[in-house]
C-alpha cells in the first residue's frame, strides 16, 4: 500500500484532486485481498463516512481506474470487483463463490504476445477459474451426502 504522500504525489502527478473521499476508498481497497465490489467498499465505509453514497464509491472508483491506481478484475458475478495491486499479477476465480485471489507467477508474466492482426497489446492477465478450496470442499460433502 502506498504511503499517503505517495498517494498525494500520485494524484498530482496526474492533475486530480485527491479528496477525503477517494483517499478514504483507495486506503480501505488497499487493506483488503478479497478484490471487493463497489457496494463491499460502500459497507465497510459508511461508518466512519456516514455521508459517502454508493454514487461516490462508484465514481471514486471509475477515478482511480481511470488514473492507474486501481484495476478492475473479472469476475463470475455481473458486479465489477476491484484490485489496489496494479503491478502485473494473475488471478485464481472461484464460479461458485465468486472469490478471487492473486496469483504471482513469473511463467505468466513471460508469456508471448498471441498473434492478433492490428492489435497493440498493452500488457495482460490470466484468469483461472475454478473453485476454491471452501467450496471444492463442500461439493464434496454434498456428494457424499447424496450417495
Amino acid at each position: 500500500m502506498k504511503n499517503r504522500d505517495e498517494i498525494k504525489a500520485f494524484f498530482r502527478g496526474k492533475g486530480v484532486p485527491l479528496t477525503h473521499q477517494r483517499l478514504a476508498v483507495y486506503e480501505e481497497l488497499a487493506a483488503r485481498r478479497d478484490h471487493p465490489s463497489a457496494e463491499a467498499l460502500h459497507e465497510a465505509l459508511k461508518t466512519d463516512y456516514p455521508s459517502l453514497s454508493l454514487a461516490t464509491v462508484y465514481k471514486t472508483l471509475q477515478t482511480l481506474h481511470q488514473i492507474g491506481m486501481v484495476a478492475r478484475v473479472d469476475s463470475p458475478t455481473s458486479q465489477a470487483r476491484f484490485d489496489a495491486i496494479v503491478a502485473t499479477h494473475h488471478h485464481a476465480v472461484c464460479t461458485s463463490c465468486g472469490r478471487i485471489e492473486d496469483l504471482f507467477d513469473p511463467r505468466l508474466d513471460a508469456l508471448p504476445e498471441p498473434k492478433a492482426p492490428g492489435f497493440r497489446f498493452s500488457g495482460h492477465s490470466v484468469h483461472f477459474h475454478g473453485l476454491c478450496a471452501a467450496c471444492a470442499k463442500a461439493v464434496r460433502s454434498n456428494r457424499r451426502k447424496e450417495a
